[in-house]
């Protein structure tokens, strides 16, 4: 046997004290679902009632004082629904007929045995149970009323395709006085059949179990008038009956709604494709007028001293306010509003405390704020004009505005950066022009008049001197690369990092240092900058090697030291080249990358800016550690490796 959803709490009143606690009892045992009192007189069970939280009764009818009739208009007169059932041993047809006339729940005989108390149990669940069904679809009920009557679309409920329901937008669709007007009316009345020949009607739209369905029709206002909308309608139980909700919609709304959003795209296309900005407020200024309907606005966009400049407007405002005024900050509604960002509605601008010219012929505005750059206003003489559909259509606008005037601002800072480079770049090559020709030749002058020297004389000073021309022509060959190489790289190909290393190996004065080439892995690089890279990381490992192996013998040649191992490997996501050489102490591996810093005396300082540049032009990550012979290991990663076979 079911039971109720949840608890059921009986009152049993009898005047007999060990019958009420009896059948209290047996109701408990019959369903676990119920947790019964008893108490022995209708007084002391209005009491009760007063106190405690009911929902059935099982009363005796003979009972002195107030009797089961009597107590049971008390407890209607504070409850309608609640379910009343009499258990009496007094049966007879005129005690039965007058109980239900009562409005009595049920009507039971006592009887001799305890099956009967299984039969009131059953009879006191199905009658909470009816009670509860039915508050839950009248709570439904109303929740969906409350709902339907705040729809902006017109609503009809019928019930055997007979209005019952019509919310206030059907009252306004329609034409009607009120809702009544619109109810007890055949649905046909209000929409027209199919005109196919056929009979259906928006009842008739659900079909072969469907739950709902969209159909054309036309739909007759109470004046006469014929408008064609769109009608969806559903299944929907009301007061109990199988019913039809019908959502009517005017097509000639939605077709309006559907060009206006087809003009503000349009509006949006011209918007971002504008140069500048008075260009977007011109733009803007127009869809504002012809597509939304605000005939008289203007665009104020914040100049260089700060204020809300007027730089587009209509005809129609100039004719309205004459000169369009300039706003300071903190001075006005369009000052207030701008700061706040929200679009906002002003019914009355002469109502506002912070209104500019109390005595304006303006009397509302709409404000759309354009993000940092300004404002859009629309101004209108007459109180209260703009509705939610201009708030709604003039955010649209006022977003695609903000985008194109976001948009506009960072081309021209493209603009100003690309020209303040290319002027970088022109004193860029005039540099490089001064330090290939006009350094480079007196260099090689002052080389070859040494060579001279040196074979004419023995002096520990063309040692030095020697140094210090070599210093210089790594200096001007570095500074060339920097100049020249730019932050960016133009073809990638597939490169093997092998073939690339040891081509590398094979160009510089490696003076006794060893390879170790440790990996067949290929990638997606610029060749030439790769090489530059791998040049750069390679004279690194055997001069910084070398240098420290002359500061610790004291020698001054630098073919007195002992040769370096530098080794390439692949590690995840990219590369790394190691060396066994003394490595660079972890004070200096953040400023190793900087242009002119040198952890050595004779070192450009270029040689590792180089190696950074090149790696973020290509996108990857350069990160300096120790390798496990305690010498340098530069990691790149972020590198595009090529699919390996």
């Amino acid at each position: 046997m079911g039971h109720v959803a949840s608890g059921v709490t009986v009152l049993c009143v009898d005047d007999e004290p060990s019958y009420a606690d009896l059948i209290a009892t047996h109701l408990e045992r019959n369903d676990e679902a119920i947790d019964a009192t008893g108490v022995t007189s209708a007084t002391d069970g209005l009491s009760y009632l007063d106190e405690h939280d009911v929902d059935c009764i099982v009363s005796d009818y003979d009972m002195p004082g107030i009797d089961g009739l009597e107590f049971l208009e008390a407890v209607r007169a504070r409850d309608p629904d609640m379910p009343f059932l009499l258990f009496t041993s007094q049966g007879s047809e005129s005690l039965a007929s007058e109980a239900v006339s009562a409005g009595v729940t049920d009507y039971i005989q006592k009887r001799h045995g305890s099956q009967q108390y299984a039969v009131l149990a059953e009879r006191v669940r199905n009658a909470v149970e009816r009670v509860r069904a039915k508050a839950t679809a009248d709570t439904a009920q109303e929740r969906t009323k409350r709902i339907l009557d705040v729809t902006s679309d017109a609503v009809l409920v019928s019930v055997t395709d007979t209005v019952v329901y019509a919310n206030p937008a059907a009252v306004g669709f329609f034409g009607a006085a009120d809702s009544d007007d619109l109810c007890d009316r055949p649905l046909t009345d209000l929409v027209e059949p199919t005109t196919d020949g056929g009979t259906e009607t928006v009842e008739r739209v659900v079909e072969n179990g469907q739950t709902a369905g969209q159909v054309s029709r036309t739909i007759r206002t109470l004046s006469g008038n014929r408008v064609q909308a769109s009608v969806t309608a559903c299944d929907v139980t009301w007061d109990g009956e199988d019913g039809t909700v019908s959502v009517i919609s005017d097509r000639g709304d939605t077709d309006e709604r559907e060009q206006r959003l087809e003009a503000l795209h349009e509006a949006t296309r011209q918007l971002m494709a504008a140069e500048v900005r008075n260009k977007v407020a011109g733009i803007g200024v127009n869809a504002a007028a012809e597509i939304i309907g605000l005939d008289a606005n203007a665009v104020h966009l914040i100049n260089d001293d700060g204020q809300l400049e007027p730089v587009a407007a209509t005809a129609s405002l100039r004719q309205l306010v004459g000169d369009i005024p300039t706003f300071e900050p903190g001075d006005s509604i369009a000052w207030r509003v701008y700061e706040h960002g929200e679009a906002t509605a002003v019914p009355d601008v002469r109502l506002e405390e912070d209104v500019q010219n109390p005595e304006t012929p303006i009397r509302s505005e709409l404000y759309l704020p354009l993000g940092e750059y300004g404002i859009l206003i629309a101004a209108s003489a007459t109180i209260d004009a703009f509705d939610e559909a201009d708030i709604v259509a003039g955010r649209i606008l006022a977003a695609n505005m903000e985008a194109a005037l976001a948009a506009v601002e960072r081309d021209k800072q493209l603009r100003d950066r690309e020209q303040e480079l290319s002027t970088q770049n022109d004193r860029l090559e005039q540099f490089a022009t001064v330090v290939s020709h006009d350094l480079r030749n007196p260099l090689n002058v002052a080389i070859g008049r040494l060579g001279t020297l040196r074979e004419e004389c023995d002096d520990d000073n063309i040692v030095a001197i020697e140094q210090a021309l070599d210093r210089m022509q790594a200096l001007i060959d570095d500074l060339l690369l920097l100049a020249r190489t730019g932050d960016s790289v133009a073809e990638m190909e597939t490169v093997a990092l092998a073939t690339a290393v040891k081509d590398c190996w094979e160009v510089v004065d490696t003076d006794g240092a060893a390879l170790v080439v440790d990996t067949d892995r290929k990638i997606q690089a610029d060749m030439t900058r790769l090489k530059q890279l791998l040049e750069n990381l390679i004279r690194n490992a055997v001069e910084h090697s070398a240098t420290d192996s002359r500061m610790q013998s004291g020698g001054t040649d630098k073919h007195d030291a002992p040769g370096v191992t530098v080794a390439i490997s692949e590690i995840p996501g990219g590369f790394a080249v190691s060396d066994d050489g003394p490595g660079i102490p972890e004070a200096d591996r953040e400023r190793v990358f900087e242009s002119g810093y040198s952890t050595t005396t004779d070192g450009t300082g270029f040689g590792l800016s180089i190696i950074s540049q090149i790696a973020t032009a290509h996108g990857w990550t350069v990160t300096l550690t120790e390798s496990e012979s305690g010498g340098a290991r530069f990691e790149f990663t972020g590198v595009d490796v090529a699919s390996e076979e």
